[in-house]
């Protein structure tokens, strides 16, 4: 199951430094402000993990939740634009004709918290070491997930080192022997072609793209194989 793995590898390989969440400038812990920035953090994670599984249906939930979520009160005007776009995406994701609409959206709603983040001087802090040991097929996923969640992490709070931590596990060679089929392996091969080009992408809004594509070879991958549902 891809999601308990997924909780797993953020509980060891990154810690969020939680006063730094706030938007519009200035921390402010405990906050009506911070809580529905977390909240904001809680239903866009919720999307990730659900579009990774390849379950929109689930991301459908968080996305109207999130589209639905009122304005945080003292946002400033420096974040307010973004709070617009935050519910543009949602609900680009809630009303998406197909996967694939509803995944570049999902990279495209991360890219939309970053840049709130920078505009506002604010946002959530990441800390993360270094990625898992790639032995055999699980390892190899875990090492997959590791790498989508920081580079969902890169994106949210606009931290290169963390997009590119996560690229470099995308750069690595697809995972050798039988254990995928022909149809996973050309998902796979897709993946990390998409991995080594993330680096060199520079504008959150094209790494969110970016992370769209990648979202798409993960969910297809899962249903190729049967597994993350």
């Amino acid at each position: 199951m891809i999601v308990p793995v997924r909780r797993a590898v953020v509980a060891v390989g990154s810690a969020l430094v939680v006063g730094s969440l706030a938007c519009g400038g200035g921390t402010r812990l405990g906050s009506p402000t911070d809580y529905q920035m977390w909240l904001h953090f809680e239903h866009a994670g919720r999307i990730q993990s659900a579009m990774i599984r390849g379950d929109l249906p689930t991301a459908r939930v968080s996305a109207r939740t999130l589209a639905a979520s009122p304005s945080a009160p003292g946002i400033g005007p420096e974040g307010a634009e973004w709070v617009e776009e935050l519910t543009v995406q949602a609900s680009a994701i809630r009303d998406a004709p197909a996967f694939g609409e509803a995944a570049t959206a999902t990279g495209l709603l991360a890219a939309t918290c970053g840049s709130c983040h920078e505009a506002s001087g604010g946002g959530p802090v990441f800390r993360h070491g270094d990625p898992p040991d790639d032995r055999g097929f699980a390892g190899h996923m875990i090492r997959h997930s590791w790498g989508a969640d920081r580079m969902w992490e890169g994106l949210v709070s606009n931290a290169d080192d963390a997009w590119r931590a996560g690229a470099a596990v995308f750069a690595d060679e697809s995972l050798e022997g039988d254990a995928l089929t022909a149809k996973a392996r050309q998902y796979a091969d897709r993946l990390h072609e998409l991995g080594r080009g993330a680096p060199g992408i520079r504008g959150l809004e094209e790494r969110g793209a970016r992370y769209g594509e990648i979202l798409e070879q993960c969910s297809g991958c899962h249903a190729e194989l049967g597994v993350g549902s």
